[in-house]
């Protein structure tokens, strides 16, 4: 299985494209952050990871990682859709007020205009997809086939965490993609 917290970050289980998400080692709080936070126990500081990875005048294209990362090129397809897709509902969360759509899911989750927003460009990432056979939401979760005769089959929350959004928060869009032989229904964490 592919899982992509996308907008937030991007984690291919063993496909090679991991190794070239940095590695945050641990590092502890320094002395002045255990002073503001007490305990090296407590605190933000003392949950937080860093890096020694610096900024770079320049970094490779999209292309290039592909290429150097992920030898299946109908894996890398349904990797390139996913992020147009999270780049959409990026430019939509730009300009979109945020409102109760007066409707709910079908777990009872008040749906806000961004939910909407951010699902129904997944949906159609689904419906013009050259790799997905089929998807699912967590605001739709019926599974609905578009292209039988493709590779994998997608499922996802459209945007986690939309009711902070209009604090300006972090919010994430995740998508998990299975194989067909699996699909995701029945599926096992060893399938993914």
């Amino acid at each position: 299985m592919l899982a992509l917290l996308l907008l937030s970050s991007l984690s291919l289980g063993g496909d090679a494209f991991s190794a070239f998400l940095p590695r945050r080692p641990f590092a502890p709080p320094s002395s002045a952050s255990t002073a503001l936070h007490g305990t090296d126990e407590y605190g933000a500081s003392s949950t937080s990871f860093y890096t020694t990875t610096e900024k770079q005048e320049s970094y490779d294209s999209l292309d290039t990682v592909m290429a150097a990362a992920c030898a299946n090129p109908k894996k890398a397809q349904v990797i390139r859709e996913c992020l147009e897709a999270c780049a959409d509902i990026t430019e939509a969360l730009r300009t979109a007020l945020v409102t109760v759509e007066g409707s709910s899911n079908t777990f009872g989750d008040a749906q806000l205009s961004v939910d909407v927003i951010a699902d129904e460009l997944l949906w159609d990432m689904c419906k013009n997809s050259k790799v997905i056979m089929a998807g699912a939401s967590e605001e739709d979760p019926e599974i609905r086939t578009f292209h039988p005769d493709q590779d994998y089959t997608a499922c996802w929350d459209p945007l986690d965490g939309s009711s902070i959004v209009d604090n300006n928060w972090a919010v994430g869009t995740m998508i998990g993609v299975w194989d067909k032989s699996t699909g995701f229904i029945g599926a096992t964490g060893r399938d993914q």
